[in-house]
């Protein structure tokens, strides 16, 4: 009788066509990577399921375990160098960059502060708020500028207000809604500047599920080839929101550099990135 070589039944039983490709996310997902990737999917003709459909209650460390055992195919997070060496990224830029973009929330005694701020060297003289264990925390510290930690996030927001640190650097998506949920706190968004650090979320797969990997990585370039990628992006409710509020062309950018940025990054690939100074921001 003969054997296979383990290695091969190990890839043949990892990654099979005849099986639905296990996704993170749940089939009424209305967020922009979980339509990128059924759009993706469909492409390549790839049936998928959604495991956690019944348990919407699934930690971070399940779900990169569960893509390491093959319980799960394909998730989505923001990349770094180690999760980069621990699994294999498809590095296309699902937000096209739009993530490593941050506004700062102020209180509105002081909104007038970043008036008068045009580089970081300007930036430094103020004290940032951020999580103590956010990946975030570690680019603004390598970058020189003087943060205030706290492990508990809503802590944030009245520590803002009493002035323990001047600025609350969020995610172009996040500050409008959190300004409302702390309506009583009298904040509100800066104006003037946009930091602007390349911070890339990405498909990842494991290791092992190259197949996968190169079948995803073709039909999204083919997305974007034909233009359905950017239509995508650019009818998307949080971009719209942001390109209607956050007036990026008229911010002071100031860029920021990431220690945990690959240096396979795609960043020759400038159609893969969102640039707020030369790019229309309507819909494709």
């Amino acid at each position: 009788m003969r054997y296979l070589p383990l290695t091969l039944v190990f890839l043949i039983s990892f990654f099979s066509y005849g099986e639905p490709i296990k996704l993170q996310s749940y089939s009424k997902d209305t967020s922009l990577p979980h339509k990128l990737l059924i759009a993706a999917l469909n492409n390549a003709n790839l049936d998928y399921s959604h495991p956690y459909e019944s348990d919407k209650d699934i930690s971070n460390a399940r779900i990169l375990n569960d893509v390491k055992i093959g319980q799960l195919d394909v998730m989505w997070s923001m990349t770094s160098q180690s999760l980069e060496q621990d699994y294999q990224a498809i590095h296309i830029p699902l937000f096209r960059g739009l993530l490593g973009m941050r506004l700062a929330i102020v209180t509105q005694q002081n909104a007038e502060l970043f008036k008068h701020v045009n580089n970081i060297a300007d930036l430094k003289k103020f004290r940032a708020g951020q999580g103590k264990t956010w990946p975030d925390t570690t680019i603004l510290k390598e970058n020189g500028l003087n943060v205030v930690t706290t492990l508990k996030y809503p802590n944030l927001f009245p520590m803002l207000e009493g002035g323990r640190f001047d600025y609350f650097p969020r995610g172009v998506n996040e500050p409008w809604d959190e300004i409302v949920n702390h309506r009583d706190l009298n904040l509100t968004v800066d104006p003037y500047v946009l930091l602007k650090y390349t911070a890339p979320l990405y498909f990842f797969v494991a290791k092992e599920n190259t197949q996968l990997a190169q079948k995803l990585t073709q039909s999204l370039n083919d997305m974007i080839k034909d233009g359905s990628f950017n239509s995508m992006f650019f009818s998307d409710s949080q971009v719209q929101m942001v390109l209607q509020k956050a007036n990026l062309k008229q911010r002071i950018i100031i860029p920021l550099s990431n220690p945990n940025l690959s240096s396979i990054t795609p960043l020759s690939r400038t159609e893969l990135w969102f640039n707020p100074l030369n790019e229309s921001t309507t819909t494709q």
